[in-house]
Formats: C-alpha cells, sequence, structure tokens
C-alpha cells in the first residue's frame, strides 16, 4: 500500500500500532516546514557545475579552439571500407555514438567585441549560447582566409547505412549570437534541436549534402542570406527575418512561416487581411505544383514546394536566456532575461519577424534566480525538488543546469510570472510514484517553462494501477477552469519528451503533455514514444535488416498513450511533433485554438487494434480549431494496418480552417487510408508514398473491407480478452481515473 501525503510516497512496514502511520507522516510534514530555510538572496555570479563551460573572452582563438576539441565529438576518418561513396572517402565525418548518453553540457560564450574565429561542433545534449544581451554582442567570424564555422551540426555518418544522415540528429541547441562567416550558419538537424535567436548575414542551410532530414524549428532568426531548408520534410519558421537579398529554398513535404518577414516573392501570399481576424490571415491553397519529386542525392527541392504562410500570429513570446554583464568594478554579473510577449493589434497586419535586440526584455538578476544542481556531490541528489520547490515558494525563477534529475516528488509553480529554465539539455526524469515532473497551480499566469527534457520512469503503481492519468506536465488542473490571461500568457519553449531511449524498457507514462489552463502558448514541443532504444552490452538489434545499432521497441514495451492533451482554450502552438503513442497522439479538446505546424509518426509497434478503434494522429473535439501545415505518416512494421483518416476535425473540409494537411507513407505495411475526415466523411490532400512521390490515394473497396473484416476480428479477440486478469485490474483502477475523452468506439485500451 502506498500512502499520499503532501505530494510524498510512503510505503510503511504494517504492524500493531497502524495509527502510528498517519501520527509519522504528519511530524514528517511538520519537521519538513520547521526546517525549511530563510529566504536569502543566491550567488552572483552562481557557483556554477561541471556541466557548465564558460568560455573566457580574453583568451585566444588557438587557446578556445583547444578547449572546444576537448568539448567535442571526435570525427572519424572515412575509408573505403567503410563506404563506397567517393566523395567521403578520406573525410573526416561525425559518428553517432552519444546518441543515448548520459552526459549534458552548456557551452556559454561571453560577450567581447572581436568575433570568435573557432569551430563549434554541436553534439548531443549540447547546448551553445552567446551570454550577451543581444546576438550581436557574441560573433562568430572566419580566420582571414582561413574558413571557419562557429557553431554548427552538419550530417552524421551511419556506418550501417555506409553514408550521411540527420534522420536521427536530436537533442541539441544553438541560441543567441551572430555568425559572420562566408559558408554561413549549417545546422542540419531534425528534431528537438532548435536555432534560436541568431543572425546570419550569409546563408542559413538547414541540410547537408542532401542526407534526409526529418524536420525542426528555427525561431526569432536574421538570415540576410538564403534559407535553404533543402532534404528536410517539414520545417517550422517563427518570427524569422529574410533579408531583401535573400531567398527562401523550401523543403520535400510542407513548409510553415509564421510571423516571418521576407522580399517579395518568396512566401506564398496570404489570404488578404481587409480587416478580417487574425485566423484568417493564412494562406489558404496548396500550391498547384505539389506533384514533383526531389533529388535526394543533391539536396535540390523544388523552390516552389507547399507551404503555409501565417502572416498575423495574435501572440509570439521569445525563450527565456541567460545573459552576463560586466559592472563598474569589472566583476561578471548574470541575469535571466525574460522577453514580453509581441501582441498584435488589428491595425498591424504586416508580419513582425526577428527580435534579437533584448531591449525590452525583463531582465532579472541572479540574485533571485536559483540554479539547481542535478547532483550532491559525487551522488544524485534525490532531494533535489524539494530544494527547488522551496525557491518557488520564496518567489524565485529556476535555471536548471546540465544533468538528469531524478526527481522523487513534482516541481509545483505557485506564482505568477515565475520562470523555469533548463540550459544544457537539463532533463527531468519522472518521480516513480507517477505524479508529474512539473504542476503549475491554478489561476497562476504568466509562467515559462523552457529548455527541459522529459524523461519516463518505471512507474510503482501500488496494489492495483495508479489512481490517476500520468504525465510530465500538468499545467492547470483537471476539471477546473482557468482561463489563463491572453495578455500574459502561460508558456512553453523547446519541450522534449521521450517515453524510452534507455535501457529500461518498461517505463511509461499515459499523456506527455496536458494543458488545462486557457491562453498558453507553445513554441516548439517534440512528444517521442521511443521507436527505438539503446542496445544493452551484450545484445544485437532485434531486426538487423533495418541496420541500425538500437534495439526496435515492440508491442508492450515503453508505454505511452497519448502526446499531448489540451482542455484549455485559446491554446496556440507553433511547432508540434508526437511520435509513436499507443492512442490517439493529440486529443485537443479546447475551443479556440490553433496549432500551425505539426508532425505526426504513428507507431510502428502496433496490431489493427489501433485501426480498429480509429485512433489517429490529431484528433479535435473542441470547437472553432486552426490547424495548419498538419502531416501524419505511417510506417507500421510489425502489421499491415489500415487507419481510415490521419486527422479528425469538426471542419475538416473547410479550407480556411484545415490548411494543407497531407500524410506519408514511409515503408512497410498497412496504410493511413484519408487524410481528413470530420468523424463521417473521409478524404482530404496530398498523399505522399513511399518513393517520395506525391499520389492520390483513395481508399478502394477491398480496402474498406477489410478494415471491416479486421475489426470485427479484433472485437470477437476482445471479449476473449476481458476475462484476462490484466482487463479486470485496469477496470478496478478505472472508475479513480480522471476521465479522458476516447476514441469514438468508445473502447479503451486494453
Amino acid at each position: 500500500l502506498q500512502l499520499r501525503f503532501m505530494n510524498r510516497t510512503f510505503e510503511p512496514t504494517f504492524h500493531k500500532k497502524t495509527k502510528m502511520i498517519f501520527a509519522n507522516c504528519a511530524l514528517d510534514s511538520t519537521i519538513f516546514k520547521a526546517n525549511e530555510p530563510a529566504e536569502s538572496a543566491e550567488l552572483n555570479p552562481p557557483n556554477w557545475p561541471a556541466s557548465v563551460h564558460i568560455i573566457d573572452s580574453t583568451k585566444s582563438d588557438e587557446e578556445i579552439q583547444d578547449e572546444l576539441d576537448g568539448l567535442q565529438e571526435q570525427p572519424t576518418i572515412i575509408t573505403s571500407d567503410m563506404t563506397s561513396n567517393q566523395d567521403l572517402i578520406g573525410t573526416k565525418q561525425f559518428v553517432p555514438t552519444e546518441h543515448f548518453s548520459s552526459e549534458r553540457k552548456v557551452i556559454f560564450f561571453e560577450p567581447r567585441e572581436e568575433p570568435y574565429k573557432v569551430d563549434v561542433q554541436v553534439g548531443y545534449y549540447v547546448q551553445v549560447a552567446g551570454l550577451g544581451a543581444s546576438a550581436k554582442d557574441v560573433k562568430f567570424a572566419d580566420n582571414g582566409a582561413e574558413k571557419k564555422k562557429g557553431p554548427y551540426c552538419p550530417a552524421y555518418f551511419n556506418t550501417k547505412l555506409k553514408g550521411l544522415t540527420t534522420l536521427d540528429t536530436f537533442w541539441r541547441s544553438a541560441e543567441n549570437y551572430s555568425n559572420l562567416t562566408k559558408d554561413g550558419q549549417l545546422w542540419a538537424v531534425s528534431q528537438a534541436a532548435p536555432i534560436r535567436r541568431i543572425h546570419t548575414v550569409n546563408d542559413l542551410n538547414l541540410n547537408d549534402k542532401g542526407a534526409q532530414s526529418s524536420g525542426g524549428h528555427l525561431a526569432n532568426v536574421q538570415v540576410d542570406g538564403a534559407l535553404v531548408f533543402g532534404s528536410q520534410q517539414q520545417f517550422c519558421s517563427r518570427s524569422v527575418t529574410v533579408g531583401n537579398s535573400g531567398a527562401i529554398n523550401l523543403g520535400a513535404w510542407s513548409n510553415v512561416f509564421v510571423d516571418t518577414v521576407a522580399p517579395e516573392g518568396c512566401l506564398k501570399a496570404p489570404a488578404a487581411w481587409n480587416g478580417a481576424p487574425f485566423g484568417e490571415n493564412l494562406s489558404l491553397e496548396t500550391r498547384a505544383n505539389n506533384w514533383r519529386a526531389a533529388d535526394w542525392s543533391t539536396g535540390s527541392v523544388d523552390k516552389d514546394g507547399a507551404s503555409t504562410t501565417v502572416n498575423v500570429p495574435k501572440t509570439t513570446v521569445e525563450k527565456c536566456f541567460v545573459a552576463m554583464e560586466t559592472v563598474a568594478d569589472d566583476s561578471k554579473k548574470y541575469f535571466l532575461h525574460v522577453p514580453q510577449p509581441r501582441i498584435r493589434s488589428g491595425d498591424s497586419p504586416s508580419p513582425l519577424g526577428a527580435d534579437l535586440s533584448g531591449t525590452t526584455d525583463d531582465r532579472r538578476p541572479f540574485e533571485n534566480v536559483y540554479v539547481a544542481l542535478a547532483d550532491a556531490g559525487d551522488d544524485i541528489d534525490y532531494d533535489v525538488a524539494r530544494k527547488i520547490n522551496i525557491a518557488l515558494r520564496q518567489g524565485k525563477d529556476i535555471v536548471l543546469s546540465p544533468g538528469i534529475y531524478h526527481l522523487q516528488e513534482s516541481i509545483n509553480i505557485v506564482k505568477k510570472d515565475q520562470v523555469l529554465l533548463g540550459i544544457g539539455m537539463a532533463t527531468l526524469a519522472a518521480p516513480p510514484n507517477g505524479e508529474p515532473c512539473i504542476r503549475v497551480a491554478t489561476g497562476t499566469e504568466g509562467v515559462r517553462i523552457g529548455g527541459i527534457m522529459f524523461a519516463a520512469s518505471k512507474i510503482n503503481k501500488g496494489l492495483f494501477f495508479s489512481p490517476k492519468t500520468t504525465a510530465f506536465i500538468e499545467f492547470g488542473k483537471e476539471g477546473v477552469a482557468d482561463a489563463g490571461n491572453p495578455s500574459n500568457p502561460g508558456v512553453l519553449s523547446d519541450i522534449f519528451c521521450r517515453v524510452g531511449g534507455d535501457l529500461d524498457r518498461e517505463v511509461s507514462t499515459d499523456v506527455m503533455v496536458r494543458i488545462h489552463q486557457g491562453n498558453v502558448i507553445g513554441d516548439n514541443l517534440w512528444l517521442w514514444r521511443a521507436d527505438h532504444v539503446e542496445l544493452a552490452a551484450d545484445e544485437s538489434p532485434n531486426f538487423p535488416d533495418m541496420n541500425l545499432d538500437y534495439h526496435q521497441v515492440v508491442m508492450g514495451e515503453c508505454p505511452g498513450k497519448t502526446g499531448l492533451e489540451v482542455n484549455g482554450d485559446n491554446v496556440v502552438i507553433h511547432g508540434l511533433a508526437v511520435e509513436h503513442t499507443q492512442e490517439d497522439q493529440v486529443v485537443w479538446n479546447g475551443n479556440d485554438g490553433q496549432v500551425y505546424f505539426y508532425q505526426c509518426e504513428l507507431p510502428y509497434d502496433v496490431d489493427q487494434n489501433f485501426g480498429a478503434k480509429n485512433f489517429v494522429g490529431f484528433r479535435v473535439n473542441g470547437e472553432n480549431h486552426q490547424l495548419g501545415g498538419a502531416g501524419v505518416y505511417s510506417n507500421f512494421r510489425d502489421y499491415n494496418v489500415l487507419v481510415k483518416t490521419g486527422i479528425v476535425h469538426p471542419k475538416a473540409f473547410d479550407s480556411k480552417v484545415v490548411i494543407n494537411p497531407f500524410i506519408v507513407h514511409l515503408n512497410n505495411g498497412g496504410r493511413i487510408m484519408t487524410v481528413v475526415s470530420d468523424g463521417s466523411t473521409y478524404g482530404g490532400g496530398p498523399v505522399y508514398d513511399a518513393d517520395h512521390m506525391i499520389c492520390k490515394y483513395n481508399p478502394k473497396a477491398e480496402d474498406e473491407k477489410m478494415h471491416e473484416s479486421e475489426k470485427e476480428e479484433m472485437e470477437e479477440n476482445t471479449m476473449v480478452r476481458q476475462t484476462s486478469w490484466g482487463w479486470i485490474s485496469e477496470k478496478l483502477a478505472s472508475p479513480f481515473r480522471g476521465s479522458r475523452p476516447t476514441s469514438p468506439t468508445g473502447l479503451a485500451s486494453q
């Protein structure tokens, strides 16, 4: 039996004096309060841990490069026995050996007048950022005739595939600097690898030598040259300014531009303003030449590919960041910059683009910022959540230094306008008692959460099952009305959740992020149930034909039902990706929601139960919801699964509401049969097949017949399973669970 008291878990040993259990709990709580330290100022500069690397501006570039070489991944010389590609033989390439590393780090560059003339390869679980108040305070340039890159991320060489790829170039970021190099900014990445608050005076290349890329996010970026998406499948660009001499070369399947300033002709024109509501200020049509092929060997893609333009969003909010200043006595002081919301009114129809100055930021000194540490000396600090909560109750903001935080209780944000910022891919491992990593109290407006990874834990569910829906983030309280504040919205920036990845395949969560509060803004969320996890030391890949050095997740491993559940009204997300969960990937119950850019890959490991229960990539139950640039992919590896539709939306066939949706058949058997549905009618837009050509696919009569046949077989099997102990124990627990919408079949997962 588990006892819950004051958000703490107790597992007592029973004896005759059972009444003492509760007395001890109360006594423990009293001691906990009595021992809480008095409020005091934090150190400024803080005592940064070893995972925070500050590049001293007074050092020479040669000294700095030596230091950086010791912090970066090391390249490998490619030989003829590794590949037949003559262009790669003899070159140095990075090999992805740190894909599931437990190391986290941030590399901060101090501001200085002279540009840094160095190369900074940004590897797994690394953040590289300037410490200036403005992006111009930290600069990178060539060393005369010697070309330099500054911070960059190239494609990786995959030893099994014998070539370059960026399909799994995840979990890294680059922020807050200017790139003056002649070759421009190279950032060939996929999900959970944002680039923010930068200015490049030349090109920004989001692909490398045509290596396949699955998509990503850039925000608050100024590009004076060309913005080149190349081989990217999908990409979200939010508050980007492309200079007058620049250009935009679109990616493969879909691009979404929110609040983007670009030369005439670079972007498809949005709908005419004419005083129309913000929600109608969108591009409404798919480009006529959508039916085209891409040359993957060169990264050359038709410039005029599908795109969705959101000219004037209601509100945008930039991610918080750390800055350093040298004050009068030449000491170095740190500040937490909290950018203020940029709220558009009806008389300003033009996009605003990038804002790199920092002049309107709320500048908070680190005397009121608690810097959390994941470790206590050489040991894991299992008490870290309690320490963070004390600081939050004292009204302080929190910076999570790089590391993996093994939470034993939730982090509770209880005051308005508080910031919880992770640096260096700081990772919160969920409490094993099923509590969320972060809980935002009802009525707490203006909360900023950003730059944090979340990892699932093995949940101790007690006698039956957990009587609650487990989640990483509970923003507000389920069932409690909380409108939020449109002038001071809550913000989620760079939120990266994963269920699985490390060796433990019994980790789980029900819903990764639940938003109950209204007027919350999301900016770059990747909610990932693992399709692959780390191999044990003596383990071989379970799918050797896939040429990947991972264990491929199979049914029963790393369970997770849904990525995102939204119950609040007026919630807006710019850049959302949800992958591989075992039920609906997204359930949107709130009204007046908006999502611009959505990327989804359905689970590889499900059987026809998934299709028969009508689970989908995106389900809208609320009213007046707009969805722009949404793609849902299928790769049913283990079974030939037929899914009726990718997106369910009440206004599925209104092109002013659901803009440029599409589906992709990546590989293997099965198929998503239609793009969109309003719940009764099925149909929709373009379908990309496995050969990367676009084709129209309409379900054939035999497909529908097979779908109905397998649905009947699934229902027969369900009757058999209902006599099993697993089904009975689930039903015993279900009355205690919070209510959650199910698919139209009414069947819950079993």
